[in-house]
């Protein structure tokens, strides 16, 4: 498939964004052109490849995203490609203090319902499933079947997700702060909490600064010990020499000021992200995740 034509619809997309409008139409155009694409195709790789740029375009906007998802995750043909946009949106709001806001109000219900519960089986971030499940019950807030499910899936997630969606929904700049059940869900979870710092601790968990260098001392002593003795008895130890280097805390940085360069040193910091994994399918594999792909097929009647 020529890149011409992603081009042409990667410039479509860009302007739905001001004109959403257009969003339905662009979207299946895509989806049209990338079942064109995978006949064509050795590999489901291939064609997606090709679509890569179209498909992080409709993950920055939440006009595109809800269109999109609502379109492709609610098809058999066009699921491979609902799941590429889904794994591009939980990057990009992976570490986002608040949950995403979707209007919903211009989606079909039942394809709103069907794609809110399937976001949840695909692992999308807390923050789009959560965020699509609290804006399907602004959308549609007289709905006896969005009401059903509302409950079903926030329930869902302030079971898998407690410490995650505590902090979705407590931020200051929570779009749905005035929203009733969300609140109702906050206040399960502060209560939740509040009553595990209740509970008696144990001495091993509240150590003091001494004893946890002691610990560390310890580890350290016992990673050195298993190192020592792995290289006594390495074969390779024998054949090649062994140079050790140690991690700086600064790195030195040139730059060109006219004719003269110039050098200086900066910081360096620790970075990391932290996920929350579902929590029954880290205390119960097996029925943590038949769980989660239950959702496949909608909430259970």
């Amino acid at each position: 498939m020529s890149s011409e034509i992603f081009y042409e619809l990667y410039r479509k997309l860009a302007g739905a964004r001001s004109e959403p409008t257009k969003c339905l139409a662009v979207v299946d155009e895509l989806a049209k052109v990338c079942r064109d694409s995978r006949k064509a195709a050795t590999s489901a790789d291939e064609f997606l490849a090709d679509a890569d740029n179209c498909l992080h375009e409709i993950a920055e906007s939440s006009i595109l995203f809800a269109t999109a998802v609502s379109r492709w995750l609610t098809v058999d043909e066009d699921v491979e490609l609902a799941k590429t946009l889904v794994h591009k949106a939980s990057v990009r709001h992976l570490q986002q203090p608040t949950a995403e806001s979707y209007d919903l109000s211009n989606i079909e219900e039942a394809r709103a319902i069907l794609a809110a519960c399937r976001l949840c089986t695909l692992s999308a971030v807390p923050a789009v499933s959560l965020g699509w499940t609290l804006s399907l019950a602004i959308s549609h807030p007289t709905s006896d079947q969005t009401c059903q499910t509302v409950d079903h899936l926030l329930q869902y997630h302030v079971d898998e997700f407690p410490w995650s969606t505590r902090q979705l929904l407590s931020s200051e700049d929570s779009p749905f702060k005035s929203l009733k059940k969300a609140n109702e869900a906050l206040a399960a979870l502060e209560e939740q909490e509040a009553w595990l710092d209740g509970l008696p601790r144990l001495r091993e968990f509240a150590m003091t600064p001494e004893m946890r260098l002691t610990v560390s001392s310890l580890k350290r002593s016992e990673h050195r010990a298993i190192h020592r003795r792995s290289e006594e008895t390495s074969v390779f130890a024998k054949l090649f020499t062994t140079q050790h280097f140690k991690y700086a805390n600064k790195t030195a940085v040139e730059f060109v000021v006219g004719d003269k360069v110039q050098e200086t040193t900066l910081e360096m910091s620790p970075y990391s992200v932290s996920v929350e994994l579902p929590l029954s399918e880290r205390t119960d594999p097996g029925s943590g995740v038949s769980r989660r792909r239950s959702l496949w097929r909608g909430v259970p009647q």
